[in-house]
């Protein structure tokens, strides 16, 4: 099992609630969140108005995906920060960078049984079930 958590994502008057995955395997300098197009689009950031296209080393080789800067803000069980997002048309669900998890404060105890908490308390959390969404690209 992956660690995955219950998000809200809000871009102006829009909003997304679904999971996304903790993947440390995403690696970047800031606050960034991978959505699928679909998601972008429910948040009003697809198409883009103004954005650039940047190349990423991904588990399935290099992609351009388009990058919004400070494009959102995510919540998660209350705790808010302001996100960068790339919308990746080739993913299904929505990524939380290793940047970002540390942002948030999330520590993976268990990756195996999906089990985490914040650093600042001792409460244990569960995984989430993941949601999927359609790949357009």
């Amino acid at each position: 099992m992956a660690l995955r958590v219950r998000i809200r994502l809000r871009a102006g008057r829009r909003e997304v609630e679904t999971s996304a995955l903790v993947n440390t395997g995403f690696e970047s300098s800031a606050p960034d969140v991978a959505v699928p197009v679909e998601v972008a689009r429910r948040l009003g950031l697809w198409p883009p108005k103004s954005a650039r296209v940047v190349s990423a080393d991904t588990g399935g080789g290099e992609v351009e995906m388009v990058y919004i800067e400070a494009g959102a803000e995510i919540e998660v069980e209350g705790r808010r920060a302001s996100v960068n997002i790339l919308v990746n048309p080739y993913i299904d669900e929505v990524l939380i960078s290793d940047f970002l998890a540390g942002e948030l404060g999330i520590v993976i105890l268990d990756a195996k049984r999906g089990h985490w908490r914040f650093k600042d308390e001792e409460t244990l959390r569960s995984s989430v079930e993941p949601q999927r969404w359609p790949r357009r690209g």
